[in-house]
């Protein structure tokens, strides 16, 4: 009889949201390592800390700023995602989501006005029955030197990490664990996570939260035992803008503005966290037409739940 390695956990706050990190057969040290990791990485990446690396280059105006080798791999990952699906995730709206109001923690911002000028409106084009976006920022646009690292952005955009950052932090804090020597881990950053190495069983059980509340459990779960998983909802991080409306985090690139509430939530599984985040918004914002030939190119898979409690699965 083979014996199991023990689990040790820890949850706490970061990011803006509950942090879960399992490790199967490591130490509270580990646990400690892994939440300073976290915290590291969101002093690095959060756009509402002023000394971010992430804030000081959105506020650089396009000229060179030194940053670390993680927020180089989180430019150059939205950079990545952004091309891979089309543009339907796309990194740079970070202008428009300030426009529209998301300009402070979503702790501080919930309840209060939002305030800002018009929204920017884009054009949404078809080539050959495919949907493009005429916005795309070419990768040449992100240029990049090194020692030490220097990354400038286009002139115009500011970088916006809250469509990729948590599971990209899933990414590399369980690869970092690993390298600790921690046989198995588990690392959820507000429900985007990824698992590597050793697990319980036959894999981790990872249940996918009902977005609709309702008083009978959404029965959905999946089985993994190493990859990612994403999720997305427009029913949670919602405010009221100083025009009276509704608004949430969720944005189309083609006009600036949230998307509908038409899907209540959109869950993908992919081989990495980050992937699984960019292929999870582009489902989300482009429906299954777009979303799904990106899912099976990807070698991923989605649920879709939809707002009278229908599961769809891609």
């Amino acid at each position: 009889m083979v014996e199991e390695e023990p689990l040790a956990e820890v949850r706490f706050r970061a990011m803006g949201s509950d942090c879960h990190v399992v490790v199967y057969g490591g130490r509270s040290a580990d646990l400690e390592f892994a939440e300073a990791e976290v915290r590291r990485l969101e002093s690095l990446w959060s756009r509402f800390l002023d000394e971010s690396e992430v804030t000081r280059l959105n506020r650089s105006g396009g000229e060179p700023e030194t940053v670390s080798p993680e927020t180089l791999v989180l430019l150059c990952r939205g950079v990545r995602a952004q091309r891979l699906t089309g543009g339907w995730f796309d990194p740079f709206m970070g202008r428009d989501i300030v426009r529209m109001g998301y300009d402070r923690t979503f702790a501080d911002l919930t309840g209060s006005p939002a305030s800002g000028p018009g929204l920017t409106t884009r054009v949404l084009r078809t080539d050959g029955g495919e949907a493009r976006f005429e916005r795309q920022i070419p990768d040449a646009s992100l240029m990049v030197t090194r020692d030490p690292w220097t990354v400038q952005l286009p002139r115009g955009y500011d970088f916006d990490p809250g469509g990729i950052g948590k599971g990209l932090g899933a990414d590399l804090v369980s690869r970092a664990l690993l390298a600790r020597g921690v046989p198995g881990t588990l690392v959820n950053l507000g429900g985007d996570l990824r698992c590597r190495g050793r697990h319980p069983g036959d894999g981790w059980r990872i249940t996918i939260e009902d977005p609709l509340a309702r008083e009978v459990a959404l029965d959905e779960y999946v089985r993994l035992q190493d990859g990612a998983v994403a999720t997305s909802t427009p029913l949670k991080r919602h405010w009221v803008g100083a025009d009276g409306r509704r608004h949430h985090h969720l944005m189309h690139p083609a006009s600036g503005t949230s998307v509908g509430d038409e899907v209540a939530s959109v869950t993908v599984i992919a081989p990495s966290g980050w992937l699984a985040e960019a292929l999870c918004k582009a489902l989300l914002v482009g429906g299954p037409r777009i979303g799904q030939p990106l899912l099976q190119q990807h070698r991923a898979a989605g649920i879709v739940v939809t707002p009278d409690g229908s599961v769809l699965r891609f």
